[in-house]
């Protein structure tokens, strides 16, 4: 397992999709933060490093956006694998599938973690030098920060564990990518639609504890626990039972 995991955490580091996914995240903040300099005024909108945390963690993470490029990732680090033959090079060598799966799976989170963290820096860093944090940084206001990311984080990593299954279950990459860009768009299509056609409270509180939904609650100052518990343990679920999907489908692909 160690040494899979070297192996994966290197090709990380070489990985083309990687470095094209933080050049994309890091001009699209960019250009963000610029626009908002100039017509901020106009829109109503502070540029300071609190407000702009709000900004990612309430209208950015888990958005289609984030789930085409996390998509893009897991095809180029795991479905672009079966073409090299590096996973059956793997087997060959006498690694297990459970390892191997495994040590995708982890250096996909590490991978998703690492992008997300280059947006807060960005976000916050640039928009503080920019018209400063916008408000006192005290101790609460630190755990706040540090509870929103580990939160919405979790729920993050449970939900893109559908990039991680699509990847697995596909063998073209270009396949992969695209079922990832269009699931991501149905569903955020869907979640938006859904509510204004039927117009439904029961529904309205049914989406609210999905995981593509709830990821936004994490991020709120006075967070409802009851509600948002019972959201994070729906996308641990959700999380888990992709993961096993995801086994299922790779311990029997054939890879002759």
């Amino acid at each position: 397992m160690r040494r899979l995991l070297s192996a994966e955490f290197y090709k990380l580091w070489k990985s083309v999709g990687f470095r094209v996914c933080l050049i994309v995240f890091f001009i699209q903040d960019v250009i963000y933060l610029l626009s908002v300099g100039f017509v901020g005024d106009l829109l109503g909108m502070e540029l300071n490093g609190f407000e702009q945390f709000n900004y990612l963690l309430t209208a950015f993470s888990g958005s289609t956006v984030s789930g085409m490029l996390f998509g893009f990732m897991a095809a180029s680090l795991i479905t672009s694998d079966y073409k090299s033959r590096d996973i059956q090079c793997a087997i060959a060598q006498g690694h297990s599938r459970v390892h191997i799966m495994f040590s995708k799976i982890i250096v996909y989170v590490v991978a998703i973690w690492i992008l997300a963290a280059e947006d807060i820096l960005i976000y916050v860093v640039g928009s503080s030098i920019a018209g400063g944090f916008g408000r006192a940084f005290d101790g609460d206001v630190a755990l706040y920060m540090l509870r929103s990311i580990v939160c919405e984080g979790f729920v993050l990593t449970m939900m893109f564990m559908t990039c991680v299954f699509i990847a697995f279950s596909l063998t073209s990459k270009a396949a992969s990518v695209s079922i990832n860009i269009l699931l991501f768009f149905v569903i955020d299509l869907g979640l938006t639609v859904m509510p204004l056609i039927f117009q439904s409270e029961k529904l309205e509180k049914f989406l609210s504890y999905l995981p593509f939904v709830a990821v936004n609650e994490m991020g709120g100052w006075n967070i409802d626990w009851g509600h948002a518990g019972i959201a994070m343990g729906i996308a641990a679920v959700y999380g888990v039972a992709m993961i096993v999907a995801t086994w299922t489908v790779f311990r029997r692909r054939n890879l002759r």
